[in-house]
């Protein structure tokens, strides 16, 4: 960890400083859980940090410089939800309750190391579990790639009750119809579905949609390994994560006291251990860096990426111009993709007022006009942004479309029970 000065912070300090943001965003969770109901929408997650800190500090418990850790590594639930902790409701906090990882820490040596028990960093890729799951889709449906579909109505009169209108002037009919766009992509295109229920549509507009973006940067060698570590006999002191609180002063290439944090993929494996360390960005750093890299490519999109990353890299040990000069980049723009909705996944900041409603109700669809969604904004609560609790919400929405053409007493084993609240 690197305080505001761009000081390296003791191992034993910032471990200590790390478990209490752990301690604290459970201690925050239970609130939400307990006390959601009563606590106004207004109210952050960092202002239940500041009024720990506050109180701690009070007691005696922690000194000003512990606080100031502690609010400091605080930021990097924008790296979980897409947006700064000042806008997470806390409120609807619980709702965030499948981020479990982290909680547990480890280290002799002088970085912050952190041990995932529940949550794990897959090291690879999705590859393996795409190919299953897509295996009989590809094998039995037709899909109309470089399609965009302009419109989904239920139809009178037609072949079939639901009416989806492509780009290319198609009209095709369904039975039944699953919208699994993105969130973001629902905000932005509502009118796309004319009978969208008002309050479906209320829903999709309070949700809010989260903005994280990832930054690859491979450099020749891990220079920020300290010579004596071995990753294969030594691979709990390896550099894992690296934190570096919002510096004091801004430069020319980051305009903004903007915090960052990254993963070493050197600390894994073999045979995955690269010479690579993965930005995390988020809120208005990730809207700054996507439409600073819009229109880039090549030599001077990577010259722009080195220029903002470079004061926060350089500042690990080991690290000289001469022989650290990063080899490439690979930077995600969600935040530019029509798509993806101009985001990542969804998250509940302030302001909102019924979220395990919203998420209900959009859940819910329209089973009446035979029209339904699916994705991570309709997961169970405790898969909500997530990859596993998109798929599970696709499952249960295949589930529900075969009950309702089977007689009025067949059942489908493990569904049936997934309470429907009225759209009002």
């Amino acid at each position: 960890m690197f305080d505001s000065e761009g000081h390296l912070v003791g191992v034993a300090e910032a471990n200590k400083a790390l478990k209490r943001v752990w301690e604290i965003l459970e201690t925050a969770s239970e609130y939400s859980k307990n006390y959601g109901d009563k606590s106004d929408p207004s109210t952050s997650l960092y202002g239940f940090f500041q009024d720990w800190c506050n109180w701690a500090i009070q007691s005696g418990d922690i000194d000003e410089r512990e606080a100031e850790l502690i609010l400091g590594m605080s930021q990097m639930w924008g790296a979980y939800v897409g947006d700064r902790i000042e806008r997470q409701s806390l409120k609807f906090f619980y709702l965030e309750d499948c981020i479990e990882g982290g909680k547990h820490l480890n280290s002799d040596s002088g970085s912050v190391n952190l041990t995932f028990t529940d949550d794990c960093f897959i090291p690879t890729n999705y590859q393996k579990i795409v190919a299953k799951i897509s295996a009989v889709p590809l094998a039995q449906a037709t899909i109309h790639l470089n399609t965009t579909m302009v419109s989904v109505e239920a139809r009178q009169g037609g072949p079939r009750p639901i009416c989806v209108t492509t780009s290319d002037g198609n009209m095709q009919y369904f039975d039944d119809v699953v919208v699994t766009t993105p969130l973001g992509w629902l905000k932005q295109h509502k009118e796309s579905i004319p009978q969208l229920h008002p309050r479906i549509a209320s829903a999709i507009d309070s949700i809010s949609f989260g903005r994280l973006e990832k930054v690859l940067i491979e450099f020749p060698s891990a220079f920020w390994e300290a010579d004596t570590i071995s990753p294969e006999s030594d691979f709990n002191n390896a550099v894992s994560f690296v934190h570096w609180l919002s510096p004091i002063q801004t430069t020319q290439t980051v305009p903004q006291k903007w915090r960052l944090e990254c993963v070493s993929f050197h600390a894994f494996h073999a045979p995955y251990r690269r010479n690579i360390l993965l930005f995390y960005t988020f809120g208005e750093c990730s809207t700054y860096i996507t439409n600073s890299i819009r229109k880039l490519v090549g030599k001077v999109r990577d010259q722009w990426l080195q220029e903002f990353f470079e004061p926060y890299y350089s500042l690990l040990p080991g690290y000289t111009e001469e022989t650290c000069a990063p080899l490439r980049f690979l930077a995600t723009e969600w935040c530019n993709d029509e798509f993806a909705g101009n985001g990542s996944y969804s998250n509940f900041q302030i302001g909102m007022s019924d979220a395990a409603r919203d998420v209900e109700t959009i859940r819910h669809g329209m089973p009446e006009q035979h029209i339904y969604f699916a994705g991570e904004h309709t997961a169970p609560f405790d898969g909500l942004g997530t990859v596993a609790g998109a798929y599970t919400s696709g499952e249960k929405i295949g589930k529900r479309i075969i009950v309702s053409w089977q007689p009025a007493n067949s059942t489908i084993e493990g569904f049936g029970s997934e309470k429907k609240p009225p759209l009002c």
